[in-house]
């Protein structure tokens, strides 16, 4: 070997490195993994020949030889895979196609190794001939160097098709990957018309040339990164499923994607009519529109689920115009169509539990009740075993006073709800959540060290809590929290927790409203108990103080002043006070009708107000009185402003309430001996007369007033009964 092929190897070896070095410090460059595996074989394969130059190390000819054998099988694969990569034909490395590159050369090293069969398939032209390759040297030498011709021709068809496609632009950048493909194969052919007696082979200087020329355009013009992507690679690796029909509506060509999408393979599909393969499918023929999109739901016989399909038709035409087939692109919205079903339907179950809470609100007769009915409402749909709501108290609030009482809960033993009662907001537990003003989802209660010992209860696993307040500008005030628990390692998702969140803040926004109707209920009241006193009993009071200064004045005068009169007078406002003072402390108590009933509630009143006044007080009712909640209600009131009337005006000495029905209607009465009035001077009447029309109205009654001066008074109410009451009560 002559000492300018030396310098040839050394100059190989060297660059082989330098490129794997470079190639090493970018891992991540498409094709850096191929660059540094040719560039080590490469290396490899030159150093097989300097040491037999040099004999430095003495190695046995025969090893060396091996080794070339190896680094040249090894080199044109790696080539091959470069250019698979390269062009977009990933899919064809698999492990069958490594299987393939693997089995050639180990056949090489056991023929090659094992007696006689290097004999059969091997012998030598020189020194050094076996590792040339050229001229022939046996019959395996020809099978391998076949072998390595088809592998670089491979590589070079493939990087060749590529170059054509390209742009015109990228041509030039582009010539130095041709460059690399074709360098290997040229420089083996000249190992074929060499000098006789040359034992070096100048593939390896085709390979360096290979090397030098693809880390040119990996890493100089960035070649990998900028390729066009070719047609087919776009067609084959599109999500959208891609199918050609004839004329005829045969199927002549699919993607993968309309694989998966039909269910059968493209060998099925070839040349068969599409309403043979899909019998549901759409008529085509009545869709070849240009542009024409549709969407739709089928099913696929092939698969037991729904598929969600856009679906795009366009005629294709040939260079003259004519139509020759259609190009149908299906896009597959199952997915996105299904997430959107999902979201639809979380919207609509949070608008019904929001609806319930909300009638649960309007409907409940307390704020107990109502936060009982919202636990129920959350249980089932967010699969939670334990759940208890806390208030803090309006009172304890305002003075500064931190703490949380159970107010409603489901699931909680005796022993937790007696734990529980009082919870107390100090400590950097709670006064986070409050402070914050976010949910506190613990996914592993008992593991949790920040969670107080108290509220480790009946084996909650995973719980969440919601604080409650209420948002005034820039203020906010703490109205209580709402606890969740799961008995088993569930914890609360993402989803469940936004969900929940606007569940409480529509619970806090109810019980703030709850206690602002609560507190408006409770001034205007006191207003009218104010007015009441004042119009009634303060008159009458302040009659008798008048009453007995002026009959002191005229008695002090000397004027004739008849005491029996005078004490008479007296005592008549003194008991018409009392009878106003007994009737104000009665409206003062609270009255619930909805546990007590309306027949239980007239019976009170007349034996706390009327019975004490030392008026007659009769109630006459049928049995088995059914009426629906509201006109109970309305009965009840009506009745109350007619014995206030009676009490405070009639002078009655008796007073008759009757409660009957028929079969058509209920019938209120009552009927009083007081002195009466005109119905003709009195065609409005007081407020007491306009809330019973008012009443009646609100219940499709019909009010009846009949009175004469000095013979009482009678008022009744008419209404229908109900074919299915709401409320039926036995008395």
């Amino acid at each position: 070997m002559t000492s300018i092929q030396e310098y040839v190897l050394i100059i190989n070896i060297v660059l082989s490195l330098a490129i794997a070095w470079l190639s090493l410090r970018e891992p991540k460059r498409p094709g850096t993994r191929n660059l540094v595996a040719l560039s080590v074989i490469v290396a490899l394969w030159s150093l097989a020949y300097l040491l037999y130059s040099y004999q430095l190390f003495r190695f046995p000819k025969t090893i060396l030889i091996s080794i070339a054998y190896f680094a040249s099988a090894v080199a044109a694969a790696t080539l091959l895979l470069f250019s698979l990569t390269y062009s977009n034909r990933d899919k064809l490395i698999n492990w069958a196609t490594y299987l393939l590159f693997i089995v050639q050369p180990v056949v090489t090293q056991v023929l090659f190794w094992v007696e006689p069969w290097r004999k059969m398939f091997f012998f030598e032209a020189g020194p050094f001939a076996a590792l040339q390759l050229s001229p022939l040297t046996g019959l395996w030498a020809d099978v391998h160097t076949i072998y390595l011709y088809n592998l670089e021709i491979a590589s070079l068809l493939l990087l060749t098709d590529i170059f054509i496609k390209k742009p015109r632009t990228l041509l030039w950048q582009s010539g130095t990957l041709l460059a690399a493909a074709f360098a290997p194969l040229i420089f083996r052919l000249r190992n074929v018309v060499g000098v006789p007696g040359e034992f070096f082979d100048y593939s390896l200087l085709g390979y360096g040339i290979a090397l030098i020329g693809l880390a040119h355009g990996i890493y100089r013009e960035r070649l990998v990164e900028t390729i066009p992507v070719t047609s087919d690679a776009v067609i084959e690796g599109m999500s959208d499923g891609w199918m050609v029909l004839d004329l005829n509506n045969n199927i002549l060509e699919v993607n993968p994607a309309a694989e998966k999408i039909v269910g059968l393979s493209r060998q099925h599909l070839y040349g068969k009519s599409v309403r043979s393969v899909l019998p549901d499918w759409f008529d085509l023929s009545n869709a070849i529109e240009d542009g024409k999109e549709l969407e739709m739901r089928r099913s696929i016989r092939s698969q037991d689920n729904w598929r969600y399909l856009n679906v795009r038709l366009s005629s294709l035409r040939d260079k003259r115009g004519e139509p020759f087939g259609q190009l149908v692109v299906w896009r597959d919205i199952t997915d996105r169509k299904l997430a959107e079903d999902a979201r639809q339907r979380a919207r609509d179950e949070m608008f019904v539990l929001l609806n319930a809470i909300y009638n649960a609100a309007s409907n409940s007769m307390s704020l107990n009740d109502f936060l009982s009915e919202s636990i129920y409402q959350i249980i089932t749909p967010f699969d939670s075993q334990v759940v208890a709501v806390f208030l803090a108290d309006e009172d304890e609030n305002r003075s500064g006073s931190q703490c949380l009482r159970l107010v409603a809960h489901f699931g909680l033993s005796s022993k937790t709800v007696t734990t529980l009662n009082t919870v107390p907001i100090v400590g950097a537990f709670l006064e986070g959540i409050f402070r914050s003003k976010q949910p506190l989802a613990i996914h592993e209660v008992a593991a949790a060290t920040n969670v107080p010992d108290h509220f480790k209860v009946d084996d909650i696993s995973s719980a969440l809590i919601l604080p409650l307040f209420t948002q005034t500008g820039v203020d906010s005030r703490i109205m209580g929290a709402v606890c969740l628990g799961r008995k088993e390692i569930k914890p609360y998702i993402q989803d469940e927790i936004i969900r929940l969140s606007a569940i409480a803040e529509q619970i806090a926004s109810l019980i703030d409203s709850d206690r602002r109707r609560q507190l408006a209920i409770a001034l205007s009241e006191r207003e009218r108990l104010l007015r009441d006193l004042h119009d009634s009993v303060s008159q009458k009071l302040y009659g008798l103080v008048t009453l007995t200064e002026a009959a002191q004045a005229a008695m002090e005068a000397g004027s004739k002043v008849v005491p029996s009169q005078v004490l008479a007078k007296i005592g008549d406002n003194a008991r018409q006070a009392v009878k106003e003072m007994r009737l104000f402390l009665y409206e003062m108590q609270p009255v619930d009708l909805e546990e007590e009933g309306l027949i239980t509630v007239l019976h009170h009143r007349l034996a706390a107000v009327e019975g004490r006044a030392d008026i007659h007080a009769r109630l006459l009712a049928d049995e088995d009185i059914s009426l629906a909640k509201d006109k109970e209600v309305a009965f009840y009131y009506i009745a109350q402003e007619a014995l206030n009337n009676v009490l405070k005006h009639a002078h009655a000495h008796s007073v008759l309430v009757t409660l009957k029905q028929t079969r058509q209607s209920a019938i209120l009465e009552i009927v009083d001996d007081g002195r009466g009035f005109d119905m003709k001077k009195v065609e409005r009447g007081g407020m007491g007369l306009q809330n019973m029309k008012v009443r009646t109205s609100q219940i499709d009654g019909k009010l009846k007033i009949t009175s004469q001066p000095g013979s009482g008074t009678k008022v009744q109410v008419k209404v229908s009964r109900d074919r299915s009451p709401l409320q039926t009560r036995n008395r």
